[in-house]
């Protein structure tokens, strides 16, 4: 159930989530950059010495921004044309236009909707839920392959499109989830699913409607340094009714421009900083190494489709109908192959070939397809079983305890089980020995006795054809068990 979870969303999805893993690296490296060209405040500077400076260099301007790099803009409206500029928070003069950056712009659409609106965030959230789903199952896989979490970094064997896939899952499952995670939450947010919008204060019953005083001497603004600040906006020039707005980490405050005070202020409530902490961690603004690491991690995504895309081509290549291969009514030897990646096919064909230049009729299948009515003729059975994760049942052997269970009588002809396996692992040959021990419980005729391949041992796997040549009556001659497929 959990590999066909993880699966067919990585299948289904892995173009969109291509999109969305490569555009999202590619954004962590904004942040970071601005965050390293943005001039930083002076020492003790408030946000009333910041507001004085950019008003004295910018006539009618009406908000000053600070980005969570540290990057200030202001806006300002003077003869009937507005403008806008990135100003250096110590001498108020302009550094260069505000327009935003054209390539992130355009990686940002492509990021959050796909250029397609509502539908297309929506679009994405079903990508980032399908990843969400990816990192679990895949967690939870790894966990059963290495023998449980506490061997989650414990040394891996088999092909190396499936180590390359779980070595790689392991280091970036968490950063995905992570990225997963708060993606979905941000899109909750977008369409006012999450009660975190910004609280507006209650406006006074009486404003003063004196001149404005000096902005470097307004309390309320010179007890807030410039690093907690969002947003300042102006009352409109000749409002005397009109208030400052100020927007801060903290929550938003209304400002009597006549006297400089706090007139009234709305905190920011759990459920809004929840989703700004969320928003500066997913996207790096405000915490520009952790975005890059995110981003990094996010590169994995691609890697990981493509690996995956090769270990199911494996799975399903691992089962092939070869030419010589004996129709199944009139083999006398049955190989019964249960594996997951693909590497005891390999075993299976070898000693299919050694078996036929002995001269015997040789049926290979996958256990799934394990019906012993199939096989009038069969002489043996002889079962080459992996084991996944913590004792579980290979792909190409789903099924086969089941049958097992519900025969009635065992075939006639007796079997062997060879357990492929590493031995590091807790679970060693757990899901053959299970085969062997149920069938022997059913009255099954036991050819040899279980013997086990560690680590794809071709050594192993010799010693085990020498005893089924001598079992077979054949010797160990006539059957080359050593040169592997």
């Amino acid at each position: 159930m959990i590999r066909a979870l993880h699966r067919w969303p990585g299948l289904l999805a892995l173009a969109l989530l291509a999109v969305l893993s490569l555009s999202g690296a590619a954004l962590s490296v904004f942040p970071a950059a601005e965050r390293l060209s943005a001039p930083q405040p002076g020492a003790g500077q408030s946000v009333a010495d910041l507001a004085a400076l950019v008003a004295a260099t910018h006539p009618g301007l009406e908000e000053i921004r600070r980005s969570p790099s540290g990057r200030i803009t202001a806006w300002w409206f003077r003869g009937g044309t507005a403008g806008s500029a990135v100003v250096d928070p110590v001498t108020g003069g302009d550094l260069g236009p505000a327009d935003p950056n054209p390539v992130e712009r355009w990686l940002t659409n492509l990021h959050r909707s796909l250029f397609l609106g509502d539908s297309g965030r929506l679009a994405m959230a079903a990508g980032a839920a399908a990843m969400l789903v990816l990192a679990l199952s895949g967690a939870a896989l790894i966990a059963r392959r290495v023998g449980g979490w506490r061997h989650w970094f414990a040394r891996l064997r088999g092909p190396i499109a499936g180590r390359l896939h779980v070595e790689i899952s392991r280091i970036a499952v968490f950063g995905l989830l992570f990225s997963a995670g708060t993606a979905l939450w941000m899109t909750a947010s977008t369409f006012n699913l999450l009660p975190d919008d910004a609280p507006r204060p209650p406006l006074p019953a009486a404003i003063s409607g004196t001149t404005r005083l000096p902005i470097d001497r307004m309390a309320a603004l010179r007890s807030v340094p410039v690093d907690s600040l969002r947003k300042l906006s102006f009352p409109q020039e000749g409002d005397l009714q009109d208030l400052f707005t100020l927007v801060t980490d903290s929550g938003t405050g209304l400002i009597n421009q006549g006297t400089g005070e706090m007139l009234a202020w709305a905190e920011a409530t759990p459920w809004q900083k929840v989703s700004e902490t969320i928003y500066m961690l997913h996207t790096g603004q405000g915490a520009a190494t952790f975005g890059l690491i995110l981003g990094l991690l996010a590169l994995s995504v691609p890697i990981l489709g493509m690996t995956g895309l090769l270990v199911w081509a494996q799975g399903r290549r691992g089962w092939t109908h070869p030419k010589d291969n004996a129709p199944a009514a009139r083999a006398r030897d049955v190989i019964l192959v249960g594996s997951e990646g693909g590497s005891t096919w390999g075993f299976a064909e070898t000693l299919a070939r050694s078996l036929r230049e002995a001269g015997q009729a040789v049926h290979v299948a996958p256990m799934t397809s394990f019906d012993p009515n199939r096989y009038p003729r069969a002489e043996r059975f002889l079962i080459l079983a992996a084991t996944y994760g913590d004792g579980d049942a290979p792909e190409a052997a789903k099924g086969f305890l089941d049958r097992l269970g519900g025969m009635r009588k065992p075939p006639a002809a007796p079997f062997a089980v060879l357990g492929f396996g590493d031995r590091s692992f807790p679970a060693y040959c757990a899901f053959a020995a299970e085969v062997d021990r149920l069938a022997r419980a059913k009255g099954w005729a036991s050819l040899l006795p279980m013997d086990t391949v560690d680590r794809q041992s071709p050594q192993d796997f010799a010693r085990w054809g020498r005893a089924l040549g001598d079992a077979l009556g054949l010797g160990s001659g006539p059957i080359d068990f050593v040169d592997l497929a």
